[in-house]
């Protein structure tokens, strides 16, 4: 058997490991989260909420879809502006496609999507999505330091939580810092990229390093001030709307969050999504939530109610998500054959990126 023959069974081959890895890693994240629970109670918890409350949530869901998509197209606008019907088509599958992949393979799905060439590289769109979970990550980090300091002292899991948030903080700062770098000194981040992968493998860091210079390329058109300053505004917007549906659909089990203690659950959910998992964030999702609202609900409703919310939410975002991209899949705005072979394209176009820079054709 040729190379180019075996490389899609290699592919194959490492997908269902990560599907495996993600399956098993999201059902002891849910056995943990369930374990020593009444899941009679929970069922019935679950069974007498008042779902009147999906009405006013999936009224914040929309409002989180627009600002998310709108505050995409900022960070696309100095490359191409892209019409919002289209922006809105990518979104909603790109979305879908993060939410239904493991290890948080759909966050390609978006740039592949969007990607028109010459008018719009794969590089500047995958660079945008970089961007947004930089500052996503650091706004959230920061989010949940400053929620827990209304948490009272010695309450359990206080101290860990803390730190999460602490270490989350920090990695995205250290991020931004290395963005800020690269948009700075392209060449620099090129080559440091290529001595810390060099004493690996010569190729291999010759590769990443190539593929990283098309991807600094996306960084070095950023929105005006007034932009940037719409951009953080959004940021802000979106993850409000995130607490403040949360605390609206707690209400749906009886659970009477406040608007700070819902963003503290937030918070914790956020970073505990950031766990690589198996499809849909199942497991590791719940276990965040139930974490989150032990800091402020009683034992009592810890014990079913507070499950029974955590796999409400979880089913009411997929299946909102889901059923937003599959609206939108038929779109002629969504060309579905990029979205099943995304990540190998991805790589390709970013090589062929690479050289073209190299080549002396840095074009946006």
């Amino acid at each position: 058997m040729t190379a180019a023959a075996a490389a899609p069974r290699r592919r194959l081959g490492k997908t269902m490991a990560q599907v495996a890895v993600g399956v098993a890693i999201s059902a002891l994240a849910l056995w943990l989260t369930l374990r020593g629970k009444d899941l009679g109670a929970i069922w019935r918890a679950i069974g007498a909420a008042d779902y009147r409350y999906l009405v006013p949530y999936l009224a914040v869901f929309l409002g989180i879809h627009l600002a998310r998509t709108v505050r995409w197209g900022l960070l696309l606008e100095p490359v191409a502006r892209v019409p919002f019907a289209r922006l809105n088509a990518v979104s909603a599958v790109g979305f879908m496609a993060l939410v239904l992949l493991p290890f948080r393979l759909g966050e390609f799905a978006r740039p592949v999507l969007i990607a028109d060439r010459p008018r719009l590289r794969v590089s500047a769109a995958l660079s945008s999505v970089v961007v947004e979970r930089v500052a996503d990550g650091l706004f959230t980090g920061l989010l949940l330091i400053l929620t827990l300091l209304a948490v009272p002292e010695g309450t359990p899991g206080l101290r860990v939580l803390r730190l999460a948030g602490v270490i989350v903080s920090l990695a995205f700062a250290g991020l931004l810092a290395f963005l800020v770098g690269a948009y700075r000194n392209r060449a620099m981040a090129v080559r440091l990229t290529g001595r810390l992968l060099g004493p690996i493998s010569p190729r291999l860091a010759e590769r990443v390093a190539g593929m990283m210079d098309a991807f600094i390329h996306g960084l070095r058109l950023v929105p005006s001030r007034r932009k940037v300053a719409l951009f953080f505004l959004l940021t802000a917007v979106y993850w409000g709307l995130n607490g403040w549906g949360m605390q609206i659909l707690a209400m749906a089990f009886d659970l009477r969050l406040g608007l700070l203690d819902a963003y503290t659950v937030l918070g914790v959910l956020v970073v505990g999504v950031m766990i690589p998992a198996g499809p849909g964030m199942v497991g590791t999702f719940q276990g965040a939530v139930v974490l989150g609202l032990s800091l402020f609900v009683s034992p009592e409703a810890a014990q079913a109610r507070g499950p029974a919310y955590a796999n409400v939410l979880w089913a009411v975002q997929i299946g909102l998500q889901v059923l937003a991209g599959l609206i939108f899949l038929p779109s002629s705005h969504v060309k579905v054959g990029r979205l099943f072979s995304g990540s190998v394209e991805t790589s390709e176009e970013l090589q062929e990126e690479e050289r073209e820079y190299r080549a002396g054709g840095d074009g946006a």
